[in-house]
């Protein structure tokens, strides 16, 4: 037990309530020293190894048998120290079913040892495939948009936005992208970004044909509508 747990629980209250607390220091001193090599020996130790022990202090050892403090099992020749005797038999129990417990643990993990169950995706991979949707809508903006300037500033605005706007930037991109053809009167990105332009009203400057191919951009949208819907 020593060696699972070194140090014993020592109670101030108890200590000076005891018989001890009516003792010189020189047998307080002996008593705990005593106390440390009775728990040592996990809590079963002989008179007669006492006697052996303190060999050179046997005048004291004897006090404590004469006060009752040190008791003794004349059969058995055991000393018993009771407080500490409570600690211990609480320890073993704990320890009793601790190695159970261990013992049918083990006996799972043996019968499971062909059949592992699947492992449950953990916060951190959840972490990474948002990290990846992420920057996959970043490069579809930042491809959609086509004026490629600033990107590492746009990309730490784009991370921080909120799912209702990136939705609605990709409802409304195509049109502004449609209404500036011209690159060179199309905003800056990231001041597309910083001041929230996709609440601005367009013109459409060119007769675009509805039937044509839908773009891409117009795709994704709808997609994460439908992701997202309205919250």
């Amino acid at each position: 037990m020593a060696k699972e747990l070194p140090y014993f629980r020592f109670t101030a209250q108890e200590w000076q309530n005891g018989l001890i607390s009516l003792e010189s220091y020189e047998l307080k001193g002996m008593f705990i020293d005593l106390c440390s090599y009775y728990w040592v020996q996990d809590c079963s130790v002989t008179k007669a190894m006492l006697e052996k022990r303190f060999r050179n202090d046997i005048d004291l050892l004897n006090q404590l048998f004469e006060l009752d403090i040190l008791k003794h099992e004349p059969k058995t020749d055991l000393a018993v120290i009771n407080y500490l005797n409570e600690q211990f038999d609480v320890l073993s129990e704990k320890r009793k079913r601790r190695q159970e417990a261990g013992r049918k643990g083990g006996k799972q993990k043996s019968s499971n040892a062909k059949a592992k169950p699947k492992q449950n995706s953990s916060y951190k991979d959840k972490d990474k495939d948002k990290d990846k949707d992420n920057l996959e809508e970043f490069e579809l903006f930042w491809n959609s948009y086509d004026k490629k300037t600033g990107k590492d500033k746009c990309l730490e605005k784009f991370l921080k936005l909120s799912n209702d706007h990136k939705q609605k930037i990709f409802e409304t991109l195509p049109a502004y992208v449609k209404s500036t053809p011209d690159k060179k009167f199309r905003k800056n990105p990231l001041t597309y970004l910083n001041g929230k332009h996709w609440n601005d009203e367009l013109e459409d400057k060119q007769n675009i044909n509805p039937a044509l191919k839908p773009d891409p951009l117009v795709e994704y949208a709808k997609k994460q509508q439908e992701l997202y819907g309205n919250s």
